[in-house]
């Protein structure tokens, strides 16, 4: 499994029907389906506020994961655009020289001498202090996986859409693990998956979308946790996760407009990958550039 996907994997099943030999608790089950209404962006208003109101009360910096991808921007983009001056304030902007080479203009324009920024290196220093953390991870569970972009460098952008094909997926994982027993071992796992879906899985994306939001997403959650200071792991317990350390995409209405939005992740090429949050990250910048290329 680590060499279908990467070694920062741990599968946890948040659909229960895959188990493994050693004990594993799913610490973020799957929401009950329901329909929802709202749009993406104002799921992203809501949690916006929901994490400046909190760093409020709790009287704390509001320290942001952000790598001038997507999902990290679309984060802070939401941030601004819900702040008021004194919770912006409390912003601290944690990136490298990376985060900015990958998005130079939203830091010359949004950051650089607008908002508290820090080195992220020093986040495994700060984790298990009384700060407020968020970071962008779950937006791939939503939208898909990386998985979507060798399907389509393989096949071409209409495979994509196209119903479920084994034998299309399976060269695509056979190209990281080159052992066919292993790879259809794989497979027929996932398509047990497939079956106890609570939504139809029609399509390739479908497929990849799936595996990825029902088996990752508890390691996506913790995996910076590993990077805390040994002289603060004590305080990393429960009512610390629950209150200073989450990531802006873990909601249940995110999860349920995923599932209820398949027609949302993707359109004719990778470029139109997270249209939607691209575009709303558009709407407040105007860089088109970001938004196209």
């Amino acid at each position: 499994f680590l060499l279908l996907f990467n070694r920062a994997v741990v599968c946890v099943d948040r659909t229960g029907t895959i188990t493994l030999p050693i004990r594993v608790t799913s610490l973020f089950p799957l929401p009950a389906l329901r329909p929802l209404k709202k749009t993406f962006e104002e799921i992203c208003n809501e949690r916006a506020r929901e994490l400046l109101d909190r760093a409020e009360r709790l009287d704390t910096k509001l320290n942001v994961f952000y790598s001038g991808g997507i999902d990290s921007t679309l984060l802070l983009v939401s941030l601004l655009k819900n702040a008021t001056p004194v919770q912006q304030s409390r912003l601290v902007v944690l990136l490298s020289e990376e985060s900015i080479s990958e998005n130079p203009h939203f830091y010359r324009d949004h950051i650089r001498g607008k908002l508290a920024v820090m080195s992220s290196q020093r986040f495994p220093l700060l984790l298990g202090t009384r700060q407020m953390f968020v970071g962008g991870e779950h937006n791939d569970q939503l939208f898909g996986s990386f998985a979507v972009l060798d399907l389509l460098m393989r096949y071409g952008p209409e495979k994509v859409h196209q119903p479920y094909d084994r034998d299309a997926v399976f060269a695509v994982f056979y190209q990281k693990l080159p052992d066919a027993a292993a790879v259809n071992f794989y497979l027929d796992l996932f398509e047990r998956l497939k079956n106890a879906a609570p939504i139809p899985i029609v399509t390739n994306l479908d497929f990849l979308w799936w595996i990825n939001f029902t088996l990752k997403w508890q390691s996506v959650f913790i995996r910076m946790i590993a990077y805390t200071a040994e002289r603060n792991v004590p305080a990393i317990d429960q009512v610390y996760m629950d209150t200073y350390y989450t990531h802006f995409y873990k909601t249940d209405d995110f999860q349920l407009w995923s599932m209820n939005n398949p027609d949302k992740k993707i359109k004719d090429s990778w470029k139109t990958y997270k249209w939607v949050c691209k575009d709303i990250i558009y709407e407040y910048t105007r860089d088109a550039d970001y938004r196209d290329n």
